[in-house]
């Protein structure tokens, strides 16, 4: 009798404990719809007005096949901010010397990127600071490779080992799948 009881005992509690329907939840970072990784093309903004146009002077540093992989990275904070990122650039070899890491304001309602006036971030590279001067993400405003669409980047920033000229950081996120790939 006792070995039916500890088979019913065991069958029970499986059934009860199995039954539970909330089971485990995944926490979600207060900026997921900003986050991602981005394939991006770095423009000289020669005239400092935030649109690439050839004639007054912008340039083309990098494209995105430069890269290999997507190297712009938005995340959240580590404290989980609602209101602020980070956007951490891993390499770029137009300058060889500016991978950053920048903690910048946001506003995730508007997907815009809100830097107060004069911010300063620290830069990963010999002590040098980026300033973010606006920013940008649209939904679905960009074509994949494979003819997916996309949420689509702008930044436009100023590094301080080069004050006085601005870069453009223009790009789509990635989707991961092998036909998206720049390579």
């Amino acid at each position: 009798m006792k070995k039916y009881s500890f088979f019913f005992i065991l069958f029970t509690s499986i059934a009860f404990f199995s039954c539970n329907k909330e089971g485990y939840k995944a926490p979600a970072s207060n900026t997921v719809a900003m986050a991602g990784r981005w394939w991006y093309e770095l423009i000289l903004d020669a005239n400092s007005d935030g649109v690439f146009n050839e004639d007054d002077g912008d340039e083309v540093l990098v494209t995105y096949a430069d890269y290999g992989a997507p190297d712009l990275i938005t995340t959240n904070t580590n404290a989980n901010d609602k209101d602020s990122v980070l956007i951490t650039d891993q390499f770029s070899p137009a300058s060889g010397q500016w991978p950053f890491k920048v903690h910048v304001p946001v506003d995730v309602a508007s997907l815009t990127f809100t830097p107060a006036s004069g911010l300063l971030n620290k830069a990963l590279s010999d002590g040098e600071t980026v300033r973010v001067i606006e920013g940008k993400i649209l939904k679905n405003a960009a074509t994949t490779l494979s003819g997916g669409r996309s949420d689509s980047i702008f930044l436009r920033l100023e590094f301080s080992d080069d004050e006085g000229t601005q870069y453009m950081f223009s790009g789509l996120r990635d989707t991961g799948f092998p036909e998206d790939q720049y390579e």
